[in-house]
C-alpha cells in the first residue's frame, strides 16, 4: 500500500519536529565518512524521508523513532549496528593507514552536549539473515570530557602495531563513538580505512549496492592514504582499493568508559 499525500505530510511534519528539538548533533570529518547511499535509503524504512544531512549528524535515538507501517525497513537494515546503519558497499572512499603511525582525526559539533568520545577499530559481523553489527576490535582513542563546545576540532590518534586484519577494504572500519550521558544520546560516525600490514581478514559474507550518486561519486572504491608520522616513514599514496564488500554476526558498539559523574569533570587523552 502507497502511503497517501496526507500521510507523507504528517510524515515530514513528526520528522521535522523531532529535529527541531534540543538534540545535540555532530559527526566525524576526517578521515572520510560513510556515505548515506541508496542502498541506505531504500532500506532504512521511514527514514528515507529525512534528509541524508540529518541521517549523518542527528542523534541514533531519535533516528529509531520514526517509523511508519507504510515504511517497511529492509530484514537486514539496522541502524544500531554501531555506524549508525551504513555498512561497507563498492565506491565508499577507503582511507589507508600505517601500523604505528599518527593521523589526524577531524570533526564537527553543531550542538554540544558533554559526553566522551571513542575511537575504536570495528570489524562488521552478519547473522544469519545478513544483519550486520559492528564490534570494537581496539579502542584507540578516548576523549572526555568531550563536545562541551560546539564548532570544529580535531586531535592526532596513533595505529596500534598489533592490528591484525584490515588489510582488504570492507575488513574494518574506524568508528567515532560520541557519547552524552546527560542527554542520554549517541552519535557514532563510521569511516572505511585499510591498515596496511594488517593482513587480511576473513569474510563471512559479502554484500554489494550501488552508492548515491550525490555524495559517493563513483563507481569504484576510492583509497586514500593518511600521511604517517616522520618516524615511520609511511607515504600517501591513492589507489584502487579491491570490490569485495565484507559483512558479518553481532556486537554491542557501546563501551562503559566509567562513572557518568566524572564525565565532565576534566579532560583527558587516552591512547591505548
Amino acid at each position: 500500500m502507497q502511503p497517501t499525500g496526507i500521510d507523507s505530510l504528517a510524515l515530514v511534519i513528526a520528522a521535522a519536529a523531532l529535529f527541531s528539538t534540543a538534540e545535540a548533533h555532530g559527526q566525524m570529518l576526517k578521515p572520510v565518512y560513510r556515505p548515506i547511499s541508496d542502498q541506505y535509503l531504500a532500506d532504512s524504512g521511514a527514514l528515507i524521508n529525512i534528509g541524508s544531512g540529518q541521517l549523518q549528524i542527528a542523534p541514533i535515538e531519535g533516528l529509531s523513532q520514526n517509523k511508519q507501517a507504510d515504511f517497511p525497513v529492509a530484514e537486514t537494515f539496522n541502524l544500531m549496528n554501531g555506524c549508525r546503519g551504513t555498512v561497507y558497499e563498492e565506491g565508499n572512499t577507503v582511507t589507508t593507514l600505517a601500523l604505528g603511525a599518527d593521523f589526524d582525526v577531524e570533526w564537527t559539533i553543531q550542538a554540544p552536549h558533554p559526553g566522551y568520545m571513542n575511537l575504536s577499530i570495528v570489524k562488521p559481523k552478519a547473522d544469519s539473515v545478513g544483519k550486520i553489527t559492528y564490534e570494537i576490535y581496539e579502542t584507540i582513542l578516548t576523549i572526555e570530557p568531550f563536545a562541551e563546545h560546539g564548532g570544529e576540532d580535531s586531535a592526532t590518534a596513533t595505529m596500534p602495531t598489533d592490528i591484525v586484519g584490515c588489510e582488504e577494504a570492507g575488513d574494518c572500519a574506524l568508528q567515532f563513538y560520541w557519547h552524552s550521558d546527560i542527554a542520554g544520546q549517541t552519535y557514532p560516525t563510521c569511516a572505511d580505512i585499510i591498515v596496511s600490514g594488517s593482513g587480511a581478514g576473513t569474510a563471512t559474507t559479502t554484500t554489494t549496492a550501488p552508492v548515491a550518486a550525490s555524495e559517493a561519486g563513483s563507481d569504484e572504491t576510492v583509497v586514500e592514504s593518511d600521511e604517517g608520522s616522520e618516524e615511520t616513514g609511511a607515504e600517501a599514496s591513492t589507489t584502487t582499493a579491491p570490490t569485495t564488500a565484507t559483512a558479518s554476526p553481532t556486537a554491542t558498539p557501546m563501551v562503559n568508559i566509567g562513572d557518568s559523574d566524572s564525565k565532565c569533570s576534566r579532560r583527558r587523552v587516552r591512547r591505548d
